[in-house]
């Protein structure tokens, strides 16, 4: 039941409209809003009496156009349809359907089944009017005309747009990550879909993963979907091979491009095959330069405040690593050393807790027997990997009498010295001897850009990969591209608006807020569409962008 609730409030009287309903037998508020005084009231009512028009239904439609926009910057649907081989028949091109696909999931959809629904309650359906459904079967359709080899060729040639606009790579960041999917790799039929170290420790589950490499203005520039399996520095590899090639076919010195990529892609061969065609900007392991823990911090030098108002330090020298010499920076960063010296100490708690708690159990003549293995399993469990050479552990066979096997563990103080040693530190090495330490130290750093990518990639409301829905790989790897045009839009959005200075989510919920309408003249009782009032920034946003352009009629 619906009613009209007066309350007062320092003696004055306010309004609301309330609902009530009868839950578990009682009368409860469902919900209430907040109408005003009778003034305001009194005032809403001669203001909706004043208008033109009555309101029939809103649509979101900034961030709709705003993607409508880049695809017309960009040339998207026309490079798609250029190669795919696709029959003239009525309806949607494949350009359109893909691009139909980035804009649905960036409004939520997880899925192609829950396109059609979508569509029907958006904007763009008074725009596309086309005589088939966009049931699931179909986008599975137009997803087949799309091969590894045609996705190469549609990457290059946006690319190649990319750099005419400007956006010619002179660094380039390189990372990899994973998703774990609920597919089954059905007699290890899928070369994609394997069990690996996944980042949600869902390891009981087929993940897949992808590298992804970003240029200074954080744009992606190219991808590769490869096997749960393989090894983030075998893959690696692999994308620097495509980084050469793209570079090539753009015509584009690869001898003039810094590569910047984390620690897990370190090895011998790849540091040769990198320096070997290009520059780079690497991390190294604590144990590749121990001996550099140990320099005071008074021999380190200021370089810079980095955007969390930390101080950055850096201790710049000579070291070998992988049978060469590079330029070495050893930086520390007090933020970081307090965070994870807290995270540290909260971890190694709660694992001495946990161990202290099996070794009572085992202690404990009750419950049911327990064998060596089961123990074994149980405390590898407990003891993150990381402190593995800091917690130390021995199981002992059940003594006579007993029917469980008894566990000692301990604290190695000498290895959780060595840890501590590496708190707020990096090794970063470089073969830029001309570059100036703080130039360094920031490139590295600036590794954060593809890390924000995959966040986003993360992220149901802009351009998500998981949760990966496809059994087959050839149409995994058809998702996992389309979620990467999508960043690719949002990138290419976010460089052409940084004149307004808002992050990737502000000008997004800006872009969001901006809604059309569809009203009804009270006197003529025709229909028509408006947009909604904006504020500045959206009005100047929408007029920047030129998002007018795609109201529909």
């Amino acid at each position: 039941m619906v009613f009209l609730r007066k309350k007062l409030i320092k003696g004055k009287p306010y309004w609301y409209i309330v609902e009530a309903a009868r839950v578990n037998g009682k009368v409860k508020t469902v919900f209430q809003i907040y109408l005003g005084s009778a003034e305001k009231i009194l005032e809403m009512k001669k203001q909706c009496e004043s208008m033109p028009y009555d309101k029939l239904k809103s649509f979101e439609y900034g961030k709709l156009a705003a993607l409508l926009h880049v695809n017309e910057e960009l040339g998207f649907i026309d490079i798609v349809n250029k190669h795919t081989d696709k029959k003239l028949i009525d309806g949607l091109s494949v350009g359109e359907y893909l691009l139909l696909d980035i804009i649905g999931k960036s409004h939520g959809i997880l899925s192609e089944n829950g396109i059609e629904d979508w569509f029907k309650k958006s904007p763009i359906s008074f725009m596309w009017k086309f005589p088939h459904k966009l049931n699931c079967q179909n986008f599975l359709n137009q997803m087949s005309y799309i091969d590894s080899d045609t996705m190469k060729k549609i990457e290059d040639d946006l690319c190649r747009v990319l750099v005419e606009k400007g956006l010619t790579p002179s660094i380039m960041f390189v990372d990899e990550s994973n998703w774990f999917t609920f597919a089954t790799n059905y007699d290890e039929k899928s070369e994609l879909l394997h069990k690996g170290y996944n980042k949600k420790h869902r390891k009981d589950k087929n993940q897949i993963c992808v590298s992804l490499a970003v240029n200074e203005n954080n744009i992606p520039f190219i991808h590769e979907t490869y096997p749960g399996n393989v090894p983030d520095s075998e893959e690696f590899s692999g994308i620097v091979d495509k980084i050469i090639n793209r570079l090539t076919e753009l015509n584009i010195c690869s001898e003039d491009l810094v590569l910047v990529f984390d620690k897990g892609n370190n090895s011998k061969d790849n540091i040769e095959k990198v320096i070997s065609k290009m520059s780079f900007v690497g991390a190294a392991k604590a144990n590749q330069a121990e001996e550099l823990l140990d320099v005071p911090l008074s021999r380190y030098n200021y370089l810079y405040k980095n955007t969390k108002g930390n101080e950055i330090f850096g201790y710049r020298t000579k070291h070998q690593f992988y049978g060469t010499e590079f330029i070495t920076v050893i930086t520390y960063n007090e933020g970081t050393y307090k965070l994870q010296k807290s995270t540290y100490e909260t971890n190694k708690s709660k694992i001495i807790d946990q161990l202290q708690d099996l070794q009572r159990r085992l202690e404990s003549s009750k419950g049911k027997e327990r064998n060596r293995s089961s123990v074994e399993n149980e405390v590898s469990e407990i003891i993150l990997k990381k402190f593995r050479t800091v917690i130390k552990y021995e199981i002992i066979e059940a003594p006579e009498g007993k029917k469980k096997p008894q566990l000692k563990f301990w604290v190695d103080e000498e290895n959780e010295k060595r840890c501590e040693k590496t708190f707020g530190k990096n090794i970063l090495f470089t073969d830029k001897q001309e570059w100036h330490t703080k130039k360094i130290v920031k490139t590295y750093n600036s590794k954060n850009l593809v890390e924000d990518d995959f966040k986003l990639l993360n992220d149901h409301l802009l351009v998500p990969v998981g949760p990966v829905y496809h059994h087959k790989d050839e149409n995994i790897r058809v998702h996992v591209f389309l979620a990467m045009i999508g960043l690719l839009f949002y990138r290419y959005l976010a460089w052409e608006a940084k004149i307004y200075g808002f992050s990737m989510k502000q000008l997004i919920e800006k872009l969001s807020e901006i809604k059309i309408a569809v009203v009804q003249e009270k006197e003529s009782k025709k229909s028509k569409i408006i947009v909604e009032e904006m504020d500045t920034k959206q009005a100047s946003l929408f007029s920047f962008l030129n998002l007018e352009k795609y109201l529909p009629s």
